[in-house]
Protein backbone atom coordinates (compact mmCIF):
# COMPACT_ATOMS: atom_id res chain seq x y z
CA UNK A 1 0.00 0.00 0.00
CA UNK A 2 1.52 3.37 -1.13
CA UNK A 3 0.30 6.41 1.59
CA UNK A 4 0.34 10.30 1.35
CA UNK A 5 -0.38 11.84 4.55
CA UNK A 6 -0.04 15.22 3.75
CA UNK A 7 -3.11 17.06 1.57
CA UNK A 8 -5.57 19.97 1.20
CA UNK A 9 -8.96 20.40 0.40
CA UNK A 10 -10.74 23.72 -0.34
CA UNK A 11 -12.15 23.65 3.01
CA UNK A 12 -8.48 25.10 3.92
CA UNK A 13 -7.99 28.56 3.46
CA UNK A 14 -5.86 28.22 0.67
CA UNK A 15 -7.54 25.41 -1.00
CA UNK A 16 -8.29 24.98 -4.40
CA UNK A 17 -12.31 25.10 -5.36
CA UNK A 18 -11.43 21.44 -7.53
CA UNK A 19 -10.02 20.12 -4.48
CA UNK A 20 -13.25 18.27 -2.99
CA UNK A 21 -12.85 15.21 -0.66
CA UNK A 22 -14.13 13.43 -3.60
CA UNK A 23 -11.99 14.58 -5.84
CA UNK A 24 -8.82 14.61 -3.72
CA UNK A 25 -10.01 10.40 -2.88
CA UNK A 26 -10.38 9.80 -6.68
CA UNK A 27 -7.01 11.11 -7.40
CA UNK A 28 -5.41 9.27 -4.58
CA UNK A 29 -7.01 6.02 -5.91
CA UNK A 30 -5.79 6.89 -9.56
CA UNK A 31 -2.35 6.87 -8.49
CA UNK A 32 -2.16 4.19 -6.44
CA UNK A 33 -2.20 5.73 -3.09
CA UNK A 34 -4.28 3.07 -0.95
CA UNK A 35 -4.36 5.24 1.93
CA UNK A 36 -4.87 9.22 2.32
CA UNK A 37 -5.25 11.60 4.87
CA UNK A 38 -6.87 14.69 4.52
CA UNK A 39 -4.99 17.15 7.02
CA UNK A 40 -7.15 20.46 5.91
CA UNK A 41 -5.20 23.91 7.77
CA UNK A 42 -6.14 25.17 10.99
CA UNK A 43 -3.58 28.11 12.11
CA UNK A 44 -4.37 28.82 15.36
CA UNK A 45 -2.67 32.03 15.74
CA UNK A 46 -3.89 32.65 12.23
CA UNK A 47 -7.12 31.79 13.18
CA UNK A 48 -7.78 33.61 16.44
CA UNK A 49 -5.54 36.93 15.32
CA UNK A 50 -7.75 37.00 12.38
CA UNK A 51 -4.81 36.48 9.59
CA UNK A 52 -6.73 33.98 8.15
CA UNK A 53 -10.39 32.37 7.12
CA UNK A 54 -11.03 30.06 10.02
CA UNK A 55 -11.62 25.97 8.91
CA UNK A 56 -15.28 24.75 9.65
CA UNK A 57 -14.10 21.88 11.39
CA UNK A 58 -17.38 20.51 11.57
CA UNK A 59 -17.80 20.04 7.81
CA UNK A 60 -14.74 18.78 7.21
CA UNK A 61 -15.56 16.02 9.70
CA UNK A 62 -19.09 15.14 7.96
CA UNK A 63 -17.43 15.38 4.61
CA UNK A 64 -14.94 12.90 5.43
CA UNK A 65 -16.85 10.66 7.52
CA UNK A 66 -19.10 10.50 4.69
CA UNK A 67 -15.88 9.28 1.96
CA UNK A 68 -14.63 6.98 4.48
CA UNK A 69 -17.94 5.06 3.65
CA UNK A 70 -17.96 5.77 0.40
CA UNK A 71 -14.51 4.94 -0.71
CA UNK A 72 -14.23 1.98 2.05
CA UNK A 73 -13.24 -0.62 -0.27
CA UNK A 74 -10.74 1.29 -2.27
CA UNK A 75 -9.38 3.55 -0.45
CA UNK A 76 -8.04 3.96 3.55
CA UNK A 77 -9.28 7.55 4.56
CA UNK A 78 -7.51 9.11 7.39
CA UNK A 79 -9.40 12.18 9.38
CA UNK A 80 -6.41 14.52 10.06
CA UNK A 81 -5.56 18.33 10.57
CA UNK A 82 -2.15 20.11 9.88
CA UNK A 83 -2.28 21.95 13.22
CA UNK A 84 -0.14 25.26 12.78
CA UNK A 85 1.61 27.36 15.73
CA UNK A 86 0.09 25.08 18.37
CA UNK A 87 2.15 26.45 21.62
CA UNK A 88 1.59 30.10 20.54
CA UNK A 89 -2.12 29.26 21.77
CA UNK A 90 -2.40 26.14 23.48
CA UNK A 91 -5.49 25.93 25.42
CA UNK A 92 -7.68 26.73 22.47
CA UNK A 93 -5.60 23.96 19.82
CA UNK A 94 -5.60 21.43 23.15
CA UNK A 95 -9.36 22.23 22.64
CA UNK A 96 -9.74 21.72 19.44
CA UNK A 97 -8.18 18.23 19.57
CA UNK A 98 -10.03 17.29 22.05
CA UNK A 99 -13.40 17.98 20.14
CA UNK A 100 -12.76 15.69 16.89
CA UNK A 101 -11.57 12.08 16.92
CA UNK A 102 -8.93 13.06 14.39
CA UNK A 103 -6.90 10.17 13.23
CA UNK A 104 -3.31 12.03 12.42
CA UNK A 105 -1.88 15.18 13.56
CA UNK A 106 0.58 17.19 11.75
CA UNK A 107 2.25 19.61 14.18
CA UNK A 108 3.69 22.57 12.08
CA UNK A 109 5.61 25.84 12.14
CA UNK A 110 4.40 28.38 9.50
CA UNK A 111 5.57 31.63 11.60
CA UNK A 112 7.75 31.84 14.58
CA UNK A 113 6.30 33.98 17.73
CA UNK A 114 4.94 37.63 16.89
CA UNK A 115 6.40 36.88 13.57
CA UNK A 116 4.80 36.77 10.09
CA UNK A 117 4.48 33.61 8.42
CA UNK A 118 7.35 33.40 5.99
CA UNK A 119 5.47 33.46 2.94
CA UNK A 120 4.98 36.43 3.59
CA UNK A 121 8.38 37.64 4.73
CA UNK A 122 9.37 36.59 1.24
CA UNK A 123 7.01 38.76 -0.69
CA UNK A 124 7.92 42.40 -0.56
CA UNK A 125 4.25 43.61 -1.30
CA UNK A 126 2.71 41.53 1.47
CA UNK A 127 1.79 44.47 3.99
CA UNK A 128 1.30 41.98 7.28
CA UNK A 129 4.95 41.87 6.99
CA UNK A 130 7.54 44.26 8.39
CA UNK A 131 10.35 41.81 7.90
CA UNK A 132 11.56 40.50 4.79
CA UNK A 133 14.21 37.63 3.85
CA UNK A 134 15.44 39.38 0.94
CA UNK A 135 17.03 41.69 3.29
CA UNK A 136 18.12 39.75 5.57
CA UNK A 137 21.85 39.25 6.49
CA UNK A 138 23.04 36.10 7.03
CA UNK A 139 23.82 36.05 10.35
CA UNK A 140 19.90 37.36 10.59
CA UNK A 141 18.77 34.26 8.62
CA UNK A 142 20.71 32.04 10.82
CA UNK A 143 18.97 33.35 13.35
CA UNK A 144 15.74 32.80 12.47
CA UNK A 145 16.51 29.38 11.63
CA UNK A 146 17.94 29.19 15.64
CA UNK A 147 14.30 30.36 16.69
CA UNK A 148 12.65 27.64 13.96
CA UNK A 149 14.46 24.54 15.66
CA UNK A 150 13.67 26.12 19.05
CA UNK A 151 10.52 26.38 18.76
CA UNK A 152 10.23 22.84 16.93
CA UNK A 153 11.65 21.76 19.82
CA UNK A 154 8.69 23.01 21.68
CA UNK A 155 5.95 21.79 19.81
CA UNK A 156 6.90 18.37 20.09
CA UNK A 157 5.99 19.05 23.87
CA UNK A 158 2.98 19.66 22.61
CA UNK A 159 0.03 16.62 23.34
CA UNK A 160 -1.68 14.76 20.29
CA UNK A 161 0.94 15.75 17.77
CA UNK A 162 2.21 12.61 15.55
CA UNK A 163 4.20 14.51 12.69
CA UNK A 164 6.81 16.96 12.74
CA UNK A 165 5.54 18.75 9.40
CA UNK A 166 7.86 20.08 6.56
CA UNK A 167 10.33 20.85 9.34
CA UNK A 168 12.15 23.19 6.48
CA UNK A 169 9.76 25.66 5.42
CA UNK A 170 11.46 28.15 6.40
CA UNK A 171 14.16 27.24 3.74
CA UNK A 172 11.56 27.10 0.52
CA UNK A 173 10.90 30.78 1.72
CA UNK A 174 15.40 31.39 1.78
CA UNK A 175 15.22 30.20 -1.60
CA UNK A 176 12.79 31.81 -3.21
CA UNK A 177 14.19 35.22 -2.18
CA UNK A 178 17.91 34.04 -3.55
CA UNK A 179 19.32 33.05 -0.46
CA UNK A 180 20.72 30.59 0.99
CA UNK A 181 20.76 28.45 4.22
CA UNK A 182 23.52 25.91 5.03
CA UNK A 183 22.14 23.16 7.85
CA UNK A 184 25.44 21.83 8.27
CA UNK A 185 26.19 24.08 11.54
CA UNK A 186 22.94 23.40 12.83
CA UNK A 187 23.39 19.63 13.01
CA UNK A 188 24.16 19.61 16.88
CA UNK A 189 20.79 21.32 17.42
CA UNK A 190 19.27 19.26 14.54
CA UNK A 191 20.81 16.24 16.47
CA UNK A 192 19.01 16.99 19.74
CA UNK A 193 15.64 17.87 17.84
CA UNK A 194 15.48 14.34 16.21
CA UNK A 195 16.51 12.43 19.50
CA UNK A 196 13.38 14.65 20.83
CA UNK A 197 11.32 13.38 18.41
CA UNK A 198 12.75 9.93 18.60
CA UNK A 199 12.15 9.73 22.54
CA UNK A 200 8.56 11.02 22.03
CA UNK A 201 7.41 8.73 18.97
CA UNK A 202 6.62 11.61 17.07
CA UNK A 203 7.24 11.07 13.13
CA UNK A 204 9.58 13.18 10.43
CA UNK A 205 7.71 14.23 7.54
CA UNK A 206 9.27 14.39 3.93
CA UNK A 207 7.31 17.18 2.37
CA UNK A 208 7.68 17.13 -1.36
CA UNK A 209 5.82 20.27 -2.28
CA UNK A 210 9.29 22.32 -3.37
CA UNK A 211 10.35 19.57 -5.36
CA UNK A 212 9.25 20.92 -8.38
CA UNK A 213 9.86 24.55 -7.89
CA UNK A 214 12.89 24.47 -6.00
CA UNK A 215 14.64 20.84 -6.32
CA UNK A 216 14.64 19.76 -2.72
CA UNK A 217 12.54 18.32 -0.49
CA UNK A 218 11.41 19.45 3.16
CA UNK A 219 13.70 18.72 4.78
CA UNK A 220 16.86 17.96 2.44
CA UNK A 221 18.18 14.89 1.90
CA UNK A 222 21.40 15.37 4.38
CA UNK A 223 18.87 15.91 6.72
CA UNK A 224 17.08 12.59 5.94
CA UNK A 225 20.22 10.90 6.59
CA UNK A 226 21.08 13.00 9.71
CA UNK A 227 18.01 12.00 11.25
CA UNK A 228 18.48 8.34 10.33
CA UNK A 229 21.40 8.19 11.99
CA UNK A 230 20.58 9.47 15.05
CA UNK A 231 18.30 6.30 15.07
CA UNK A 232 14.69 7.83 13.36
CA UNK A 233 13.17 5.02 11.92
CA UNK A 234 9.27 7.09 11.85
CA UNK A 235 9.20 8.55 8.82
CA UNK A 236 6.09 9.68 6.37
CA UNK A 237 5.34 10.96 3.12
CA UNK A 238 3.22 14.16 2.32
CA UNK A 239 2.77 15.71 -0.93
CA UNK A 240 1.25 18.60 1.02
CA UNK A 241 -1.29 18.96 -2.12
CA UNK A 242 -3.80 21.66 -2.59
CA UNK A 243 -5.30 20.16 -5.73
CA UNK A 244 -6.23 16.53 -6.64
CA UNK A 245 -3.35 16.93 -9.19
CA UNK A 246 -0.69 17.67 -6.74
CA UNK A 247 -1.49 14.32 -4.20
CA UNK A 248 1.38 11.88 -4.69
CA UNK A 249 3.61 14.27 -6.65
CA UNK A 250 7.30 13.80 -6.53
CA UNK A 251 6.55 10.25 -4.39
CA UNK A 252 9.10 8.29 -6.70
CA UNK A 253 11.88 10.23 -6.33
CA UNK A 254 11.46 10.72 -2.67
CA UNK A 255 10.76 6.72 -2.15
CA UNK A 256 14.51 6.78 -4.28
CA UNK A 257 15.70 9.28 -1.54
CA UNK A 258 15.05 7.52 1.44
CA UNK A 259 15.65 4.14 0.46
CA UNK A 260 19.58 5.44 -0.36
CA UNK A 261 19.66 7.23 3.82
CA UNK A 262 18.68 3.74 4.94
CA UNK A 263 14.55 3.48 5.08
CA UNK A 264 13.12 0.52 4.28
CA UNK A 265 9.41 1.74 5.25
CA UNK A 266 7.04 4.70 6.22
CA UNK A 267 6.21 4.42 9.88
CA UNK A 268 4.15 6.78 11.77
CA UNK A 269 2.08 6.77 14.77
CA UNK A 270 -1.81 7.26 14.19
CA UNK A 271 -4.44 7.49 16.86
CA UNK A 272 -5.52 4.23 16.85
CA UNK A 273 -1.90 3.21 16.37
CA UNK A 274 1.55 2.26 14.49
CA UNK A 275 0.91 2.14 11.15
CA UNK A 276 4.42 0.31 8.46
CA UNK A 277 4.23 0.36 5.29
CA UNK A 278 7.40 -1.02 2.94
CA UNK A 279 8.94 1.36 0.56
CA UNK A 280 9.06 -0.66 -2.90
CA UNK A 281 12.35 -1.13 -4.14
CA UNK A 282 13.16 -1.51 -8.11
CA UNK A 283 9.31 -0.17 -8.68
CA UNK A 284 7.83 3.23 -9.07
CA UNK A 285 6.00 4.52 -6.17
CA UNK A 286 2.87 5.13 -7.50
CA UNK A 287 2.03 4.39 -11.05
CA UNK A 288 1.14 8.18 -12.24
CA UNK A 289 2.37 12.06 -11.18
CA UNK A 290 0.82 14.79 -12.86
Amino acid sequence: MRADLHTHTLFSFDGAPAATVDAMCESAIAKGIGLLAITDHCDINGEIEGIYAILDKEAVFRAIEAAKKKYANRLQLLFGIELGQATQYPREAAALLSRYPYDIVLGSLHNLANTPDFYYMSHKDAEISAIQLADASDAEITSLFHRVLDESAQLLDFPGIHVLAHLTYMHRYVLQVGKTLDFKPFFPELTALFQKMIQKGIALELNTSTVGKRGITMPTKELLALYHSCGGRLITLGSDAHTPNAIAQHFNSAAESLLDCGFTELAFPTANGLITLPIPKGERYVATEL
